[in-house]
């Protein structure tokens, strides 16, 4: 692996528009409520202005002045139009829920400007390696942090500075896209090597259930991928497969207490009141209250909130009682506050209906149809990393519901951009 100063990430940031995207990125992977602010009253609400804001505006207007320039090529249509629906969804549904609610849905959008300055900026390989580098940097930072944080506390889940599902699913990215790079012909073994261990690591200390399912789902689309095209190297395979049964062994030994849910699914009979109680079987009560909240309201749902208000769902709360009669109370969703999203899958079906699920189905059509052209287009790792990075974060997205200022929403736009670009993408640096 090339040096610490070798890196492409130094290389790109000499040029503005580069510059200004990886900075955009790096800034939308430090929490929101971890930035300074200004409060700035909006309605009845106060809405807090972060130098993560003024990047992404700042963002927005440079690639809508480019694309304006350099009329965008036909293949990003899909994944720019699919987007900007599904953004206009969200905020135009949350204007009826009062000014909370829309500071909360344009807190999300913003963040699509990542997939924008992605596809107006980015058309080399060396650009996409930046975006690793920033991916990977972060990463072991966190990695770091985590670490000592464990051996000083003597064990247990790391958020490190992201939170545990928001660390997984960064790390997951790079950890793939190291994989990818030992399919290659001339594999590039140090760089993916270090890419493939600190991912792991941060896998295993996030410790995330639903990206350990988006590793699994990755993995199997690059064995996939990498058999349909003729890919898949000794050393590629017997990397992936090692690293599936380290992160799979790390992440159940510390997740152990949390799976008493996969006992109950199966029938089994607890000997006790709570013997199953775990996380996920919190998950799959506020799953029911969702799913409540959505045959209520199938068409357009509730209308987005972000955290939906008492009014939407207090009412299921004693149906969920009775279903779950044998869980803890305090996994119920309390009937004094907001609910809070747990998945965004069933997120965007009760807040936005019928209609944001199909919107959001478009999105997902439109990226893979990215991904396939990609894949046929590219013979090395770029073909590879668009489809693997696409299925590991259809997994995170299952661990955690999407907020404005979250690395997790950051992820998602910023992986929706590097799909859209990748099959155009020209020669670089390898």
């Amino acid at each position: 692996m090339a040096s610490f100063r070798d890196l492409e990430l130094w290389r790109q940031l000499r040029a503005p528009a580069p510059a200004l995207l990886l900075a955009a990125i790096a800034l939308a992977f430090i929490r929101a409520r971890d930035q300074p602010s200004v409060g700035v009253a909006f309605g009845s609400t106060t809405a807090s202005i972060t130098p993560q804001d003024v990047l992404l505006v700042l963002l927005a207007g440079v690639a809508l002045a480019r694309l304006g320039r350099r009329r965008p090529e036909r293949a990003l249509w899909p994944v720019a139009a699919t987007g900007l629906a599904l953004c206009l969804l969200i905020v135009g549904s949350a204007i009826p829920n009062g000014s909370t609610a829309f500071v909360s849905g344009a807190k999300l959008v913003e963040l699509a400007a990542l997939t924008l300055g992605v596809i107006a900026i980015v058309r080399t390989r060396a650009q996409i390696e930046a975006i690793v580098d920033v991916l990977l940097l972060f990463t072991i930072a966190a990695d770091v942090v985590g670490v000592v944080v464990f051996l000083a506390d003597g064990g247990g889940r790391q958020s490190a500075f992201l939170g545990e599902h928001d660390f997984a699913a960064l790390a997951t990215l790079p950890l793939v896209y190291g994989l990818a790079l030992l399919f290659e012909p001339r594999p590039r073994i140090g760089r993916g090597l270090v890419a493939a261990g600190a991912g792991s690591l941060g896998c295993i200390l996030g410790a995330a259930l639903a990206s350990l399912a988006g590793f699994y789902l990755a993995v199997l689309v690059l064995l996939l991928v990498g058999l349909l095209r003729h890919r898949l190297t000794r050393l590629g395979v017997v990397t992936a497969l090692v690293a599936v049964g380290l992160v799979t062994g790390g992440t159940l030994t510390l997740r152990a207490n949390d799976l008493g849910f996969l006992q109950a699914l199966a029938g089994t009979k607890p000997s006790r009141p709570g013997q199953f109680a775990s996380s996920w079987s919190q998950r799959l009560i506020y799953a029911y209250v969702g799913g409540r909240i959505f045959l209520a309201h199938p068409v357009l749902g509730t209308g987005w909130y972000g955290d939906p208000p008492p009014s939407t769902f207090a009412s299921f709360i004693p149906a969920a009682r009775r279903r779950f009669s044998d869980q803890p109370p305090r996994y119920f969703p309390p009937t004094t506050t907001p609910f809070i999203p747990q998945m965004w899958w069933d997120e965007v079906l009760y807040e936005l209906g019928i209609v944001g699920g199909v919107a959001m189905l478009a999105v997902l059509v439109a990226l893979a149809s990215a991904c396939r052209r990609a894949a046929s287009a590219a013979a090395d790792w770029t073909g590879l990393l668009p489809a693997t990075w696409l299925a590991a974060t259809i997994g995170a997205l299952a661990g955690e519901g999407l907020f404005g200022g979250t690395p997790l929403a950051a992820t998602f736009w910023v992986v929706a951009g590097v799909i859209a670009v990748s099959p155009l993408l020209s020669e670089g640096t390898p």
